[in-house]
């Protein structure tokens, strides 16, 4: 069972189809897997008592909250390393702590140093470039990149 599997609401576990077996190793629960439960909850609450800035805001930033946090626990629920879970774990809770600090649940924009993403004549990025630009990215903008390659 993965870490960010979420409980089924079917009440015979036993002979669930997405219960493991008994006996199994995937039996025992991580110790990671209420972290991100909890983590999870306090996101879509945080959701459902999301107040704008603009009153008129309200209802599209809840519903952003809602589907960002969905979207980026289903993609990361087959993630088993402990230490990236941690990571993801971080992750959500600087977005929310950020979100909640600046009235703004929307990524807030990246700045990196001077040169950083710049091909120099058409060149492709040095490697010095490229862990500029890794060791630049904060903690709360990780799983924006994932999808664009920017990580590489």
């Amino acid at each position: 069972m993965s870490f960010f599997a979420a409980e089924c609401p079917c009440s015979a576990r036993a002979q669930h189809p997405h219960s493991p077996e008994v006996g199994s190793p995937d039996m025992s629960p991580s110790p990671l897997r209420g972290q991100v439960l909890r983590m999870y909850r306090q996101i879509l609450r945080t959701a459902r008592t999301w107040e704008a800035a603009e009153p008129a805001q309200t209802d599209e930033q809840r519903l952003y909250i809602r589907s960002e946090a969905g979207t980026l626990f289903r993609r990361h629920a087959g993630v088993t390393d402990p230490e990236l879970v941690r990571q993801y774990l971080t992750e959500a809770e600087s977005r929310l702590e950020m979100a909640l600090h600046y009235g703004n649940p929307y990524p807030r924009p990246v700045n990196l140093p001077p040169g950083a993403l710049a091909p120099r004549d058409g060149r492709p990025l040095g490697r010095a470039q490229r862990r500029s630009r890794a060791q630049s990215r904060p903690v709360y903008s990780r799983s924006e990149d994932e999808g664009s390659g920017l990580d590489r």
